[in-house]
C-alpha cells in the first residue's frame, strides 16, 4: 500500500544507509505540537532512539519541531506543511534548514492570518509561484481526504495544482485505506511522485503507523534496495564519469 519505489531521489541525500533486515522508519508529514496529549517532539525522540530513520517535521505554518529536530541530531528533512487562505495545504521540503528558514521568514510569518495560525492570507498560487524560483520538493497531501481537506470534491483548481508540484501523498495514515488508494489512481494519472506519512495528532496513532511501515517494508524489502542502489547510483556515477574526464585531459 505505501509506495516506497514511487520516493523521489529528492530525499536521497538525507541517508546512507542500506537497507537489510532492519527496519528503517519513513515518515515525511509528521507533526509535534507542545499541546497536552498530542505527539511531542521528546516522544519521537524516544520512538526513534537507536533505529534508522528519515523523518520530516511538517507543522501547520510553524517551523520550531524542524529546527529542535535539526539540534537533536534528528535525521530531518527542512520541511512545513503550509495552510493556505484558500483551504489548501502544500507540504514543502528543502535540502537545507536555512532555505526552510528563510522561506518561512519571508513568506509564511509575514504572511500569516491575523485570527487562524493555521493559515496564511495568501492562496496556494501564490506560493507555487513563490516557491518557483526556490529549490524545494512540493507534495499534496491527504488530498481526497475528509470535509474541507477533500480536494479532489471541493477544489475546482485542483487540476491545475497537481500541474505544478512534484508529488502527491498516496498514504496518510489518518485516512482510510479507500481513500489512499484513490490518491495512489490519481498519482498515477498525472505521473508524479509519492509521498507518505502519519499525518497525526496522537503518540498511540503514530505507534500505530511505526507497526504498519515496519510490515509494509518487510514486503517491499527488494524496492527499498533498489532506492539505495539509486543513491548509490547517483552519487558515484558522476565521480567515475570525472575522473575518466580527468584521465582524457591528461
Amino acid at each position: 500500500m505505501i509506495e516506497f519505489d514511487k520516493m523521489s531521489d529528492f530525499f536521497s541525500d538525507f541517508y546512507n544507509f542500506k537497507p537489510r533486515d532492519e527496519f528503517i522508519y519513513l515518515d515525511f508529514h509528521l507533526r509535534t505540537t507542545v499541546l497536552e496529549r498530542f505527539t511531542t517532539l521528546p516522544f519521537v525522540l524516544d520512538l526513534l532512539k537507536g533505529k534508522k530513520h528519515l523523518i520530516a517535521i511538517t507543522d501547520h505554518n510553524d517551523i520550531r519541531g524542524a529546527i529542535a529536530a535539526c539540534d537533536l541530531g534528528i535525521n530531518n528533512v527542512p520541511a512545513i506543511e503550509v495552510g493556505c487562505g484558500d483551504g489548501f495545504d502544500l507540504l514543502v521540503y528543502f535540502k537545507e534548514l536555512a532555505e526552510l528558514e528563510a522561506f518561512y521568514r519571508q513568506e509564511v510569518e509575514s504572511n500569516m492570518h491575523l485570527y487562524i495560525m493555521t493559515r496564511t492570507n495568501k492562496d496556494i498560487f501564490y506560493y507555487l509561484d513563490v516557491l518557483a524560483d526556490r529549490h524545494c520538493y512540493l507534495s499534496i497531501p491527504h488530498i481526497n481526504g475528509f470535509a474541507q481537506n477533500n480536494y479532489l470534491k471541493n477544489k475546482p483548481d485542483i487540476k491545475q495544482v497537481l500541474k505544478q508540484v512534484n508529488a502527491i501523498e498516496t498514504y496518510n495514515h489518518a485516512l482510510p485505506k479507500n481513500r489512499n488508494i484513490n490518491a495512489q489512481i490519481i498519482r498515477r494519472s498525472y505521473q508524479l511522485d509519492a509521498t507518505f506519512g502519519s499525518d497525526v495528532h496522537i503518540n498511540y496513532e503514530l505507534q500505530s503507523f511505526y507497526r504498519l511501515l515496519e510490515s509494509e517494508e518487510k514486503r517491499h524489502r527488494k524496492l527499498m534496495g533498489n532506492l539505495y542502489e539509486r543513491s548509490l547510483f547517483q552519487h558515484v556515477v558522476p565521480n567515475i564519469k570525472r575522473q575518466a574526464h580527468k584521465c582524457l585531459i591528461h
